[in-house]
């Protein structure tokens, strides 16, 4: 007869991984883990959202940071750092916090609810003379004292009594327990609202003029939801500095207007679970139309970004005896050799000059550049820093300032017919001078200041500091004709059979939309925590064991570390009528 082995059964990964998962040292390294790759995502360039998921992109934002980091640009990116908290492996991790701090929590489910609903009431006489928080005096007259004492303090009390002793067990606020439960959820709460935001969450930033509209998203669908700016308004302070920016706006749905409300920096204009935040301003729009008079029809009709800027040089000119011939800012509208410029006549003999502005040598100011067009035997040449004079050919030339105008070149614009009758297209200059920006510290009134920086302009980011200009803003075209089409707002201009109006000056309105579902589990995480905190810090669970006999009552117990639960002993025991509990509380804190 032989003994069978027993054969092994098929292993169990899971008691191993639930094991590992409810290891506090293993949440330590995780959280540590997530810590420094964290502060890694911040201190290190992350890959703007435009670029991510572009190949090509990304390869020159890369070739961008090597002048920084040099060999190891590549390393880094491999590694993921360049994009820490889009990377799978940080997923991962959170996920693996996410999935330890749920099976550390269930792991003390039992033992706390054990805790809860059997706590040990009965300790070894030992326990009374090493726990931490004890205190021992003279058994009041009445023995029975200290246990009324202890329920008109809404202490739970459980009686027994062995030979010569009673015991007590004492539980005040045994639901706190919880508190660290709360607690533990909210930490969860947070990283799944992390989680569900990355998986679900909407954001696209919709850049619209006065009286547009555009889809919230891209699907197509002609029933979607619609955002159109009604007015768009930036106020600014004498300085430049931006106070307020707002939007008037109107949400549509099935074509129907279903919401009229205003959007402003921090208050958000909210439908449907969508959020509508005013994100950047930019006060340099043109609404032009182009009109094909021998049908009627309007043709082109548009509301443009003058985001771009042309240099445009305050100049002044004199005669050989100091007589002012000419002064004004200049409209330069074509290119030669990298200098914008335009041709000028002299008043009084009709000399013809060309006058540009180039960048100098180091491309931080600007140069006017100056040079007599025909035979002239003394011809101009000049180049003039801003605020120089010069003198040549008889005449001196003073570049006074230099302004920047907001501009655009458009293409596929509506050129006038062709010599046998066809139609054209082609690629104009649009400048505006005068043009105003945003509205004078928030009176509402706009005012006819130009800022010389024609970007747009995100919340909280400053603005140039502004120069006056007289009169209304002016829509010049250059490209149309032989001419320059200079048209205030209202005014027609005709070109062969194209009538071109300058319907006026609009601004643009960024509008950021947002939906995020993980809004709500954010809030219960917040209201968790705190709840949880309080709980944990301020209504600590109290536990007390006594041991009285008859010359010598003894107390040990447990609670928060914030509470002084030996003073509660002391004064619990004079409040029983002992006569010294609260000199042997004095003497054993001190000792």
């Amino acid at each position: 007869m032989t003994d069978r082995v027993p054969r092994p059964g098929p292993w169990n990964p899971l008691p191993a991984v639930w094991r590992l998962l409810t290891n506090v040292r293993w949440a330590i390294v995780l959280i540590a883990f997530l810590a420094v790759v964290g502060l890694l995502g911040v201190l290190l360039p992350q890959i703007p959202d435009g670029v991510r998921g572009d190949s090509e992109a990304v390869s020159v934002w890369l070739d961008a940071q090597r002048e920084k980091y040099g060999i190891l640009t590549d390393v880094i990116h491999r590694l993921g750092l360049f994009d820490v908290f889009h990377a799978r492996w940080f997923a991962v991790s959170l996920g693996l916090l996410v999935a330890s701090i749920i099976a550390c929590t269930l792991n003390r489910v039992p033992s706390s609810w054990r805790s809860l609903r059997r706590p040990q009431t009965r300790l070894p006489d030992t326990y009374f003379e090493r726990a931490q928080q004890r205190l021992s005096f003279t058994t009041p007259a009445d023995a029975s004292a200290l246990e009324a004492v202890l329920r008109r303090h809404r202490y739970r009390v459980e009686r027994l009594e062995e030979g010569q002793a009673v015991y007590l067990f004492a539980d005040r606020f045994s639901w706190a327990q919880v508190g660290s439960f709360l607690t533990h959820l909210a930490l969860v709460l947070f990283i799944v609202a992390a989680i569900v935001s990355e998986l679900t969450g909407f954001s696209q930033t919709l850049f619209l003029a006065e009286g547009t509209s555009a889809s919230v998203n891209s699907s197509g669908d002609a029933d979607q939801m619609r955002v159109e700016v009604i007015d768009a308004v930036g106020y600014f302070s004498e300085q430049g500095q931006p106070l307020d920016y707002r939007t008037e706006m109107a949400i549509l749905q099935e074509g129907r207007e279903v919401k009229h409300c205003t959007a402003s920096v921090n208050g958000p204009c909210t439908y449907e679970g969508y959020r509508f935040h005013q994100a950047a301003y930019f006060g340099f729009g043109a609404e032009l139309q182009v009109r094909d008079l021998p049908t009627g029809s309007v043709v082109y009709r548009e509301l443009l970004a003058l985001a771009d800027t042309m240099p445009g040089p305050h100049v002044a000119i004199r005669d050989g005896d100091g007589r002012l011939l000419l002064e004004e800012m200049l409209v330069l509208t074509n290119l030669v050799e990298s200098a914008y410029g335009t041709t000028v006549a002299i008043p009084s003999d009709g000399r013809r000059i060309w006058i540009g502005a180039k960048p100098d040598s180091a491309g931080d100011d600007w140069q006017l550049v100056v040079f007599e067009l025909g035979d002239n035997p003394d011809p101009v040449r000049l180049a003039l820093a801003v605020g120089e004079k010069g003198r040549a050919g008889g005449l001196e030339f003073e570049f006074l300032s230099l302004s920047r105008l907001p501009a655009t070149f458009e293409q596929g614009f509506p050129l006038p017919s062709t010599t046998d009758g066809g139609s054209a297209t082609g690629t104009v200059l649009l400048q505006m001078e005068n043009a105003g920006y945003g509205s004078l510290g928030g009176g509402g009134a706009h005012h006819s200041q130009y800022y010389s920086d024609c970007r747009c302009h995100e919340v909280g980011e400053a603005v140039s500091a502004p120069s006056t200009v007289d009169g209304p803003p002016t829509l010049l075209i250059s490209g149309v004709g032989s001419d320059v089409l200079a048209l205030v707002p209202g005014e027609s201009s005709v070109v062969g059979d194209y009538q071109y109006t300058f319907l006026g000056q609009r601004e643009f309105a960024g509008i950021e939309v947002k939906r995020d579902q993980s809004d709500n589990l954010i809030w219960a995480g917040a209201g968790f925590l705190l709840l949880g905190l309080g709980i944990t810090f301020y209504v600590p669970r109290r536990r007390l064991w006594a041991k009285i006999t008859g010359d010598r009552t003894y107390l040990a117990g447990v609670a928060g570390h914030l509470a002084n639960f030996r003073r509660e002993m002391a004064k619990l025991g004079a409040e029983a009528g002992s006569p010294d509990a609260l000199k042997e509380e004095t003497q054993d804190g001190s000792s």
